[in-house]
């Protein structure tokens, strides 16, 4: 099968957050089931000189915005089995960041969607399957359906859109949108790209996909509810048939204790003594009180609403037991940060938010 995977970020080139580890694990391992992959990202500034250098051009072309006409080049990347994929331009991505506060980034992701579908016939690869990543990639499966699907070439493409972060929706101005992406008026309704009288990348996406998962079963049941589907519970809900959650592995080679450098101490399923070594080194680092007998529950996320709430409750539970300690790392939102220094007032044990940093991409 031929799979072209569209993502915002993607292990090892450039991180922020969980998608890049999705994305950098999952497309070595579709190859090594014998499926041609490839993985299209834009060539941020961020990435790594190590990397960069070892790129070789393929193509370029313009991409059509409104009125402008932006140079796109894609440049190419073979490792571990995988074609990585990087589109240049260096207006939209050689800025000193990878997200930015809102201003032009629906033109810079329009554009990314845009050369995306407009690539792939100088590219010589006519994928099955189009998996598109978060809102970054929300429009691809709706210029596909809506504007490309009549042409021979992009007939027979169906396209797959993993939510990763339903809060993050790429929300933008109607008439802006329209102007980047040439989207008439009559595609401005509720059942299609309008959203509460704004546009928004990532419901385009959930339209137009052919089929919709997300990180996990119990999460691709939470977001159909009021509570934690972000204002899209109902499309969600109409959508059920070709929603499905699909647990997130982890990378058991980066993350191999045996082997692992960041530990302070290894072990094995034969010899667990490295843990407690580790237990210890971790209970220092959070200036908590060193003790075996303690257990730790830790999560590491975004300190947002919809990662948190469900350890609340049982954060409480444990804190009024007085022998737990919890660990949290990353993330904006401060409700978590007051929780632990609730459970810390109520409790002989300490709760730690512990806000960590990513470490830049090796």
């Amino acid at each position: 099968m031929k799979i072209l995977f569209t993502a915002s970020e993607c292990v090892p080139f450039v991180k922020t957050g969980g998608l890049a580890d999705v994305v950098g694990a999952l497309a070595p391992v579709l190859a090594a089931q014998g499926h041609d992959v490839r993985v299209l990202l834009p060539l941020y500034s961020a990435i790594p000189q190590k990397w960069t250098e070892k790129l070789t051009h393929v193509c370029d072309f313009e991409v059509q915005l409104g009125w402008r006409r932006q140079y796109c080049g894609i440049e190419k990347l073979e490792m571990n089995g995988v074609t990585w994929y990087f589109m240049d331009n260096k207006y939209y991505f050689g800025r000193p960041y990878i997200y930015g506060l809102g201003g032009d980034e629906y033109e810079r992701f329009g554009f990314f969607c845009r050369g995306a579908l407009n690539a792939l016939p100088l590219l010589d690869f006519q994928p099955d399957i189009l998996h598109a990543h978060d809102w970054q990639s929300g429009m691809i499966p709706a210029l596909l359906k809506i504007q490309y699907a009549h042409l021979p070439f992009y007939a027979n493409i169906k396209t797959l859109f993993t939510i990763h972060n339903l809060q993050y929706q790429g929300i933008f101005g109607i008439r802006e949108v329209q102007d980047v992406l040439g989207l008439g008026d009559s595609l401005w309704t509720n059942d299609k790209l309008e959203c509460f009288g704004c546009a928004n990348f990532l419901k385009a996406a959930l339209v137009y996909a052919d089929m919709i998962t997300t990180v996990s079963p119990s999460y691709a049941e939470e977001i159909q509810t009021a509570y934690y589907g972000e204002r899209l519970d109902g499309l969600l809900r109409a959508r059920k048939q070709s929603l499905f959650g699909l647990l997130n592995g982890i990378d058991v080679v980066d993350y191999n204790p045996a082997t692992d450098k960041a530990l302070a101490a290894n072990y094995t399923p034969d010899d667990l003594s490295g843990k407690a070594v580790c237990k210890k080194a971790l209970q220092e680092k959070l200036g908590l009180k060193v003790d075996p007998d303690i257990p730790i529950i830790g999560m590491v996320g975004r300190r947002f609403r919809g990662q948190w709430a469900p350890c609340r409750s049982a954060g409480r539970s444990s804190a009024k037991a007085r022998t737990v300690r919890s660990w949290r790392a990353s993330g904006t939102d401060p409700s978590p940060r007051k929780f632990c220094a609730k459970a810390t007032a109520r409790s002989r044990a300490a709760a730690r938010a512990y806000p960590g940093a990513l470490p830049p991409s090796p």
